[in-house]
């Protein structure tokens, strides 16, 4: 079938009777356009014309002493009404397959072991942040390898962090530090970590050798045992760290508002371009996305990419020096608190130093924080 016929729509006609073999010739004289001519023995006669001329066909068709009988319909109009009358379960399978993608695509479970409650919770919180929740619908491949190192940054005493993805459910397996073994406890006085100024204190057996406000040295004794009972309690003391941070001078570039997206459809292994842009001249940032689907726990052999650059511009404001120092101490603050307990609250901080050097604006701070630091 010709292009031109696939478009329009074509009838596969079968003319028989002793007058069949000059009936084409009748159509061609009407200016019908017939094709795929065939005469058969048996004084019957095939062939293909395009649904416009079935008026002509219909008019010869009265002087016609013979039987004329349509044996097939051809084409595009012919395809979209088959398509419309089975348009219910075409939509229905379609919605059911796109349902089941989505279906596949949904965290509806995460498991975590190796971890106690309390671990747990830290792990849930990360995973939080990192968009990995039970409900969550993701078309991303999983970067194990990230959310591991990323994991070891951010929960504290976390050792080791597996993930893997089967079906619908995420498995996490972790190992924290192990636990020291609590030694047979030597001295039976508490004393002092580091130095620091006693703000609380709780006794739980013993005696105190401190009050608040006192302000002790590393190494004092802070609560005094005796024979039978070793020393129990908390003391609560505000201590001192020393931060430094370099800040770039320069000021931050930021997205200019213009992004240009290209798009790729990968087939197996093959790649399709689907909508490219034309690269930026000036600074740009560059940020790339993969979806992957998969049908329960099967990966479907397509995916899609996107690659957005978003172009940059020098921020045309200059930071103040209260918004620089505010950025240093929000860096700083971050940083410390990774260090320190988990019970541990920054209470204030003051910025000791500030100066310049070769571009880069170098600040010292100083942080007053409240911790325990009774120990045996």
């Amino acid at each position: 079938m010709s292009a031109n016929f696939f478009f329009t729509g074509a009838i596969v006609v079968v003319v028989t009777g002793d007058e069949a073999p000059l009936f084409p010739g009748r159509l061609h004289a009407q200016g019908v356009v017939l094709k795929n001519l065939y005469y058969s023995r048996d004084n019957s006669v095939h062939f293909s014309l395009s649904v416009r001329d079935v008026a002509a066909l219909r008019r010869e068709a009265r002087h016609f002493k013979g039987k004329i009988r349509f044996e097939k319909r051809e084409g595009l109009p012919f395809f979209v009404q088959r398509l419309a009358h089975y348009s219910p379960l075409i939509i229905t399978s379609a919605c059911f397959f796109i349902f089941m993608i989505v279906l596949s695509a949904m965290i509806i479970r995460i498991d975590v072991q190796g971890a106690d409650q309390e671990m747990k919770a830290d792990v849930f919180a990360f995973l939080k942040k990192e968009g990995i929740r039970e409900g969550a619908v993701t078309f991303e491949p999983l970067d194990t390898d990230r959310l591991s190192r990323q994991a070891a940054r951010d929960i504290p005493g976390l050792t080791r962090f597996t993930i893997e993805k089967k079906g619908a459910v995420y498995y996490v397996e972790v190992a924290a530090e192990k636990k020291e073994k609590s030694p047979v406890i030597k001295s039976r006085h508490m004393k002092a970590a580091k130095s620091g100024v006693v703000r609380d204190l709780f006794v739980e057996y013993g005696v105190s050798k401190v009050r608040r406000g006192d302000f002790i040295e590393a190494g004092d004794r802070l609560i005094s045992g005796s024979k039978k009972t070793p020393a129990s309690g908390t003391v609560t003391a505000e201590t001192w760290y020393k931060a430094t941070v370099t800040l770039d001078e320069n000021g931050l570039k930021i997205r200019s508002g213009e992004k240009r997206r290209n798009v790729f459809f990968y087939l197996n292994n093959e790649k399709y371009t689907i909508l490219t842009a034309a690269p930026f001249s000036k600074p740009f940032q560059t940020e790339e996305k993969q979806y992957v689907f998969h049908f329960f726990s099967y990966q479907l052999p397509f995916s899609v990419r996107t690659k957005t650059d978003y172009a940059l511009h020098q921020a045309e404001w200059s930071e103040s020096t209260s918004e620089q120092e505010w950025r240093g101490i929000q860096s700083a603050r971050a940083a410390l608190m990774a260090r320190l307990p988990r019970e541990a609250v920054i209470e204030g901080e003051n910025v000791l130093q500030k100066r310049v050097e070769n571009g880069k604006v170098k600040m010292i701070i100083h942080f007053q924080v409240l911790e325990n630091i009774a120990i045996h």
